[in-house]
């Protein structure tokens, strides 16, 4: 399957999630494990059973995975932010991913509130509802504004932060130029929670790491995709650098 395949696969889940949960009434936890709510177990009850009838593999958030051994796998976040999704606050997504044996090869981020759409593909870039994106030039950390998930423990400098709660959309808006730079001060990300976002990074120009400076090893990570880690990520090397530097969980 190609990328442009993969692409329009992942637009028909993310809106056929999206009309599931436009008749949703119930927005509260499921009773399933710990956190999970109504909307996402709906959502992966849609995503799920159309990636596998396409011959993909799947690492979900809500359910157990399948298929490992086929070509392309699917990472899944049905639903990033279902907090803010049961609060009622326009800041959740739908987050999907294709990987290869080669790496992260598509991948589509959409919030499910506005239908904003960020879209990826492995060396062809980044877009946000078909426009190319790019992400901010500013350098220095006094300049910045960034887009935290956690509550940073000590002011090291930034002019402005905002906590939103989904990390996948966070790390979109630093694609997009909307924020300066992401740091995660959380007990750290699933692969599901950035995989999807990690690539529009990527194809967008961004520099994404964990926060002691390892570059991403979604190989490694595959291997063990409930795993947590903490990231960092910025528009320019210099800023990513200093971010770098302050940047303690």
């Amino acid at each position: 399957m190609g990328t442009d395949d993969l692409l329009e696969l992942f637009r028909r889940i993310a809106e056929e999630i999206r009309s599931n949960l436009d008749d949703l009434d119930n927005w509260g936890l499921s009773g399933g494990h710990s956190g999970q709510y109504v909307h996402d177990v709906i959502a992966d009850e849609v995503a799920i059973p159309l990636l596998l009838d396409a011959g993909l593999g799947v690492i979900s958030e809500e359910s157990e995975s399948q298929g490992l051994d086929r070509p392309i796998v699917a990472i899944v976040d049905p639903i990033d932010g279902s907090t803010n999704a049961s609060l009622g606050i326009p800041w959740f997504a739908t987050s999907l991913c294709a990987v290869d044996s080669q790496g992260l090869l598509a991948s589509l981020v959409c919030n499910q509130a506005t239908g904003t759409t960020y879209i990826a593909a492995r060396g062809l870039g980044a877009e946000l509802d078909g426009n190319p994106i790019s992400p901010s030039s500013t350098s220095r950390v006094e300049d910045s504004i960034l887009v935290v998930n956690g509550l940073p423990p000590d002011y090291f400098g930034w002019k402005q932060y905002r906590c939103l709660g989904s990390a996948a959309l966070d790390l979109c808006s630093v694609a997009d130029g909307t924020f300066d730079g992401f740091a995660d001060f959380s007990s750290g990300l699933a692969l599901w929670d950035y995989a999807g976002a990690a690539l529009i990074c990527l194809e967008s120009g961004v520099v994404i790491s964990e926060t002691n400076g390892t570059k991403l090893d979604f190989e490694d990570l595959l291997r063990s995709p409930s795993s947590r880690i903490n990231l960092i990520a910025a528009g320019t090397p210099s800023l990513h650098e200093n971010l770098n530097g302050n940047v303690d969980v």
